[in-house]
């Protein structure tokens, strides 16, 4: 089968990445190329996989995340320019973010047998919950309902070269009142749920912050958290909720550091944070404290800086 060089009117520069239901493709309009306003040439489509198109649940749940995150405007929150389709394709046109996903990051350090500096960490975290506290606050549908993403893990989270902070990935994202798929099912990425989503339980706003909570004590920890041989291994970490003391494994977080992630990794919902604003004010005082920097200063170590 040859290779395929154009999509939707845009010339293809490669494949970046494939799972779940969709594929990613660096691009770049043609003069021809009818683009949305504001879009620039090199972009990334979004194309639902050939094997899924047919099906309707899949088509409604790819066209549901393009009219949700076409909706939002963030600095921290990767942008959905506009979805169409072409011939049999459904695709979506978003931003291209030149770098990496935090995950790889991570895995690069951890490989070096080094930790990504607790300011740099602290920094990630502060974008990650700024772009938190925008989607939880941008009511959406006839009711108003709230956003909860479902799905923040590492690979959700790309870093840029010019130290750029961006949350991506709506595809299971649901609005309060409005349930996508069977109610309870598990939706996202086990190892990073919050106990009420393993559970089976309604979720709400605060299985992000739980989510995020785990992203923040992995980076200062260099490891992971509710890692398992299998699904159902995870799953009970995660319902236990054991949160070993950060400080255990890596000495240099300040106390107040490893007091933050203990908050946040409170089992009962009511004991976390309860908002993402309250989340990033207590890491923004943290880095206060330690003198670190609150802008992308902070990444140089990540940057090459």
């Amino acid at each position: 089968m040859a290779q395929e060089t154009e999509l939707g009117g845009y010339q293809l520069v490669g494949r970046l990445a494939v799972g779940g239901m969709a594929e990613v493709y660096q691009a770049k309009a043609r003069s021809s190329t009818q683009k949305s306003p504001g879009e620039p040439d090199d972009i990334v489509i979004k194309r639902l996989l050939p094997s899924y198109r047919n099906d309707a649940a899949w088509v409604k749940q790819f066209v549901d995340e393009a009219k949700l995150t076409v909706r939002l405007r963030h600095a921290n929150i990767v942008r959905t320019y506009r979805c169409f389709k072409a011939g049999m394709d459904y695709l979506m046109v978003q931003e291209l973010v030149s770098g990496r996903t935090l995950q790889y990051m991570q895995d690069a350090f951890k490989q070096a047998g080094a930790t990504i500096p607790a300011s740099a960490s602290t920094y990630i975290g502060i974008c990650l919950l700024r772009a938190l506290d925008y989607v939880h606050r941008a009511k959406v549908g006839d009711g108003g309902g709230t956003i909860v993403h479902r799905d923040i893990n590492p690979s959700n989270i790309l870093l840029s070269v010019a130290g750029d902070v961006k949350l991506t990935d709506f595809g299971v994202a649901e609005v309060e009142g409005v349930t996508r798929g069977d109610s309870g099912a598990l939706r996202g990425t086990i190892s990073y749920m919050a106990p009420e989503a393993v559970l089976g339980q309604m979720v709400d706003h605060r299985a992000d912050l739980f989510s995020a909570g785990i992203i923040l004590w992995e980076l200062f920890a260099g490891e992971r958290l509710f890692a398992g041989n299998s699904e159902m291994e995870m799953m009970h970490k995660v319902r236990d909720g054991r949160v070993p003391n950060v400080q255990k494994l890596n000495p240099e977080i300040p106390d107040q550091g490893a007091a933050i992630v203990r908050k946040a990794l409170q089992p009962d919902r009511g004991a976390r944070f309860q908002t993402a604003a309250e989340f990033a004010k207590v890491l923004e005082i943290l880095a206060r404290r330690n003198s670190w920097p609150v802008s992308v200063d902070a990444l140089k170590p990540l940057l090459g800086g």
